[in-house]
């Protein structure tokens, strides 16, 4: 079932997995999550240090328990609007070494490059606060580097663990939703989505390489190809796939984004636009070039490269294993830098939603996803089939 105005759709999980088996361990098959257990020791060290670090009140806030697979659950609340309210711990709530212990748990879950994203993100709402002092004062207030707030849902345990207990953690606010779920060895860090209005503004532009490659991609198409990619010569206002808890076989974009009533789609534009599982729109991997392939894998890899080395390379060994031929890209919207635009980029087991259209093309939001594997669904599923 498709999901319109920002409500989960009726996905099933998908647990049927690559790779088959399970390990000796018993934890995971290799397909399902991505084995990283250098990351997962660390990030739930971490988790552990912030826990530790926290008041008994703060930490009911901070620590709520673990939910699975359920679509209503708080740990599938992962909007990057600027909400009035927003559960979890705010960093204006931490003291400095609470603070410290945060950002640890950032880094130990992130590459450099992606935490420079997420800090420079959250620099960009001084701009943005300031902008809109000028326009519309009475809403400033959302916008505030303070506000981003942090959840550790259940109790990371320590690594090598014979019967590991799931756990997770999320980072959001304005921009950021980071979301993490770890299985003993196993890490899935999806939904990993990034965000920036302005785009760019003086020395900040966090999500330029992502914008840069995307236009250097479509750019290289050529006449015939750029035909096929081209799926609508308007974008959507924002991801075909939204917020969807789970993602379904079909979800379509909305037809607003509401604070910009002026841009809008019909029904028609939602259908051409709309996310296909089981039926990618664009040009498959078989009508590129090998040049042109190696740079779509290359686009891949600079989603993946959010991640820690560990979780990325396995990100990429999964894309190589699925073939890269079966990779699929999708353009709407200008291609002229400046113009409103979007792209998707498609395959087994890998979804990459990239939008510059809202603020007439000044206001980014970048997403990697998993069909079937957010939230650490396939890992999850994995993990009660081994009968723990």
């Amino acid at each position: 079932m498709a999901s319109g105005n920002g409500h989960p759709s009726n996905g099933q999980v998908d647990d049927k997995h690559p790779g088959g088996g399970y390990p000796d361990d018993g934890q995971a098959p290799a397909g399902a999550g991505r084995l990283a257990p250098q990351t997962a020791a660390r990030m739930a060290a971490a988790a552990r240090a912030l826990i530790g670090a926290v008041s008994a009140e703060q930490q009911i806030v901070l620590n709520p328990v673990f939910e699975d697979f359920d679509l209503e659950s708080s740990r599938r609340h992962w909007t990057y609007l600027p909400e009035v309210d927003r559960p979890g711990l705010p960093l204006r709530a931490l003291a400095d070494e609470q603070r410290k212990r945060a950002h640890e748990l950032i880094t130990a879950s992130v590459s450099m490059e992606g935490y420079a994203k997420v800090v420079s993100i959250m620099a960009m709402e001084h701009v943005r606060r300031a902008l809109v002092l000028a326009s519309a004062p009475a809403s400033a207030h959302l916008f505030d580097p303070e506000r981003y707030c942090f959840r550790i849902f259940g109790a990371p345990g320590p690594a090598g663990a014979r019967r590991p207990v799931p756990w997770g953690w999320q980072l959001a606010g304005h921009h950021v939703s980071l979301n993490f779920t770890v299985v003993g060895d196993y890490v899935s860090a999806t939904p990993c989505m990034l965000g920036s209005v302005p785009a760019s503004y003086g020395s900040l532009s966090p999500l330029e390489h992502e914008e840069t490659d995307g236009f250097l991609f479509v750019g290289a198409l050529s006449p015939a190809q750029r035909a096929q990619a081209v799926i609508w010569h308007r974008p959507p206002p924002d991801f075909a796939t939204r917020i969807a808890g789970r993602i379904g076989e079909v979800e379509l974009p909305d037809h607003v984004f509401e604070p910009e009533p002026g841009y809008r789609i019909s029904d028609d534009e939602r259908a051409a636009l709309a996310y296909v599982r089981s039926g990618p729109r664009g040009i498959g991997g078989t009508d590129l070039t090998a040049e042109q392939l190696y740079a779509l894998v290359d686009l891949v890899a600079r989603f993946a490269g959010r991640l820690p080395r560990e979780v990325a390379e396995a990100e990429l060994r999964r894309v190589d294993a699925a073939g890269p031929e079966n990779l699929w890209f999708a353009w709407a919207g200008g291609t002229q830098r400046g113009d409103r635009h979007y792209y998707r980029v498609q395959g087994p087991g890998l979804l990459i939603e990239h939008d510059n259209t809202q603020s007439n093309g000044n206001h980014v939001h970048s997403v990697w996803r998993v069909p079937g594997g957010d939230f650490g669904d396939d890992l999850l599923a994995a993990h009660y089939r081994a009968g723990h």
